[in-house]
């Protein structure tokens, strides 16, 4: 979720612009959880999956050093994990943050999770090369941790980790291990227990609300990046905790959502569409959010929550679709080219390159694997980067298409390639 905009007390920085597009977190935790999720379709288990092996914070350091160990930049210069640590910076409520910590609901957590677990990312290296040049409020002085990329010992918050996707994901894999932190004694012999899945076999999305398309027909003009998750079709035991952490907010509403849709008209304004698998309309214990500049309406359905202009609009195009313009008709282009209706994750992005002006990407369970589908709206053919030919691209009228299936490092490698071809 995206919580209501916090007043900025600390000294601001300049906002260095974070690279919108498909976050690497997102797609290995949705890859997992479709793979996962496929498997046990496929070999008709019925019983409800075991929670994960309980770890210890040097088994979850050794989990990230291994999962960004291996980027090419240096890990900062953290001591090992330690025993009895008293945290360097005094653990505190997270009540009042800076407007760069509210770039995005993931990037929103992470701060208030640096801020409240110290303990926790103070023992956690950085892969970002901040371990070498550091950042502005440091002057330049090299972090000693992750923590450092998010705040100081002194408690001085640093935009740094708001324009990079490592610091906030590796922060994000810690919260998803440790969501409350550790006790100051005996902290790598602390076993972190990961959330067990919920059936969600009973609940079923509506009519209006099953794909990114839908989203987008209830969204006015000027999206520049929105993605639908079926939370149904991604339920899995293993990495489900972390993912749902970033796209669903359980204590938002008491509730699972079984469809998130999420959408940008810029940094500061956005809109949210929720659904519970269920007419919720007339159900008592689900409140409205009251929150400054933002507005939530809990008698429609899909729910809608975010910027209050932007939610005003949404219900206008529920009561009338003929309202006002969507930002449907910028992306049906590329939708009309792929099966976004099927997908378990879909996101379209705005994103100029020297063949394209906007992409869309969805995984989808195929047979125990993960499709990954790739479309490109072409503004120039001649400037088609020549890289993407080893995909065997399919052209479809000005539309760009790449299929290919694996298992999840295939994809995760596979989807960072294409882009940064694309980008060139």
């Amino acid at each position: 979720m995206k919580p209501e905009k916090k007043i900025d007390n600390i000294k601001k920085h300049k906002k260095i612009p974070k690279k919108k597009g498909f976050n690497n977190i997102l797609i290995i935790a949705i890859a997992a959880i479709i793979l996962i999720g496929a498997f046990v379709l496929l070999t008709g288990n019925s019983q409800k999956t075991e929670p994960t092996q309980k770890m210890t914070l040097k088994e979850v350091r050794a989990l990230i050093d291994k999962e960004y160990g291996n980027r090419g930049a240096p890990g900062t210069n953290t001591p090992s994990v330690k025993d009895n640590y008293m945290p360097i910076l005094i653990p505190r409520k997270a009540d009042k943050l800076p407007d760069f910590a509210v770039t995005n609901a993931m990037t929103l957590k992470a701060y208030k999770y640096a801020t409240e677990h110290p303990e926790v990312l103070e023992q956690i290296p950085c892969y970002c090369g901040c371990g070498e040049h550091g950042s502005k409020v440091s002057e330049g002085k090299p972090h000693m941790s992750v923590r450092d990329c998010f705040i100081t010992e002194d408690g001085t918050y640093d935009d740094h980790a708001s324009f990079c996707d490592v610091c906030v994901g590796i922060a994000t894999k810690a919260q998803s291990y440790f969501p409350t932190g550790i006790p100051a004694t005996g902290l790598s012999a602390i076993q972190a227990t990961p959330v067990p899945s919920e059936d969600l076999s009973a609940l079923s999305l509506p009519d209006n609300f099953k794909s990114l398309a839908d989203g987008l027909k209830l969204t006015p003009a000027g999206v520049n990046r929105a993605y639908f998750v079926n939370t149904k079709m991604i339920a899995g035991p293993e990495m489900e905790a972390q993912l749902l952490q970033q796209v669903e907010p359980d204590s938002f509403y008491g509730k699972k959502l079984l469809g998130m849709y999420s959408a940008d008209f810029s940094t500061n304004s956005w809109i949210e569409l929720h659904d519970l698998g269920y007419d919720s309309k007339n159900d008592a214990s689900i409140k409205a959010k009251i929150q400054p500049e933002m507005k939530n309406i809990v008698n429609t359905r899909p729910l809608i929550y975010g910027h209050s202009q932007n939610v005003d609009n949404a219900a206008k195009l529920m009561n009338n679709p003929n309202s006002m313009n969507t930002s449907y008709s910028t992306y049906k282009s590329l939708l009309d080219s792929v099966d976004y209706q099927n997908a378990a994750y879909a996101l379209v992005l705005a994103e100029k390159t020297g063949f394209s002006d906007m992409n869309y990407m969805s995984l989808t369970p195929a047979g125990g694997k993960v499709e990954l589908v790739k479309a490109f709206s072409i503004t120039d053919t001649k400037s088609i980067p020549a890289g993407l030919g080893k995909y065997n691209p399919e052209t479809k009228g000005n539309v760009l298409v790449i299929k290919l299936t694996g298992d999840i490092s295939t994809v995760q490698a596979e989807n960072d390639n294409i882009d940064a071809v694309a980008r060139t």
